[in-house]
């Protein structure tokens, strides 16, 4: 399987070493196989990576526009220059399902079924293994820290080398976890219907317990706010003291959202859409739909996190 995915993926290559620099695009993981890029104006790019063995999530870094594919079915992460054309293979990554990117070195924090890996910008070197059951990961790219959570355990911040520096209080499974610049961190249960901001040193901040199944938090580094879908199809925005500044209604089965500190703009992928066959769409922070997208079952968007435009 992993050679046939080699000669497929060399073939998009070579006609997609042409994408250049980061430019507010959007990366998409469709279907489950194929991977796309659309614009900032919503609008696909006409090559694609396809017949990609169940993959779940493609991570760009806003800094170089390197993107990272998580390939579960090969047990496989891939590291895609597509400035260069390099294409780097990281392996032995159990069931990779997501993929934080550190934007100040390049480095990626890769969570599996069973820990968390942090591999180098360049994708040659395994930097630190956590253990952890159905984690989930975001990094802070002031420090380099990351806040990992753990389905059946602990919910721990660990250093840029893979120290643990602090823990947070237990959450029944916890799923979902953003953190801003001081190293304050969101984490959503959405079996427990718990939303929970935490500060650096593990100190609970924010407990919110009346959003009904919050999913997929990401933080607004531009403003301090958190965005967070809930029962997906309800787009929430909250202050740092968990205030609730909007909500409306922008789908009918939301699995994932980014957001672009550039503008404010939310990117959410709808697994049904309009037209039931799956969609990404882009929103303003005050409920306009700037355009839609159908774009076949999205599981997967990623804008970047950074602090630049």
């Amino acid at each position: 399987m992993k050679k046939m995915f080699w000669a497929i993926v060399l073939s998009v290559l070579c006609v997609t070493i042409s994408y250049g620099q980061y430019n507010g695009e959007c990366w998409v993981v469709s279907k489950g196989d194929t991977v796309y890029k659309l614009y900032a104006d919503g609008n696909a790019d006409p090559q694609v990576i396809p017949n990609l063995p169940q993959a779940t999530a493609a991570e760009v870094n806003p800094a170089d526009g390197v993107v990272w594919i998580a390939v579960s079915a090969a047990n496989t992460v891939y590291r895609y220059n597509p400035n260069t054309g390099d294409f780097t293979q990281i392996s032995d990554i159990n069931r990779p399902n997501q993929i934080a990117i550190n934007p100040a070195d390049g480095s990626a924090w890769i969570a599996g079924l069973d820990a968390v890996k942090k591999v180098s910008g360049d994708g040659t070197q395994v930097v630190a293994v956590i253990p952890a059951h159905e984690p989930t990961v975001a990094v802070n790219p002031s420090d380099g820290s990351a806040w990992i959570t753990n389905a059946r355990g602990p919910i721990a911040r660990y250093d840029a080398a893979g120290n643990k520096v602090a823990d947070a209080p237990p959450m029944g499974e916890p799923k979902g976890v953003t953190v801003d610049y001081d190293g304050n961190a969101w984490i959503a249960d959405s079996q427990h219907s718990v939303l929970m901001r935490i500060s650096a040193s593990g100190q609970k901040l924010v407990e919110i317990t009346d959003i009904p199944n919050p999913t997929s938090p990401r933080i607004n580094v531009s403003d301090g706010s958190v965005w967070v879908v809930s029962q997906q199809s309800m787009l929430m925005n909250l202050g740092p003291d968990g205030g609730k500044r909007a909500e409306f209604l922008a789908g009918m089965a939301i699995v994932a959202i980014s957001v672009s500190p550039a503008d404010g703009g939310i990117w959410i992928a709808d697994i049904l859409g309009e037209t039931f066959q799956g969609e990404i769409s882009k929103w303003t922070s005050g409920g306009q739909t700037l355009f839609k997208n159908p774009i076949p079952q999205p599981s997967s968007v990623s804008v970047g996190y950074w602090s630049g435009n």
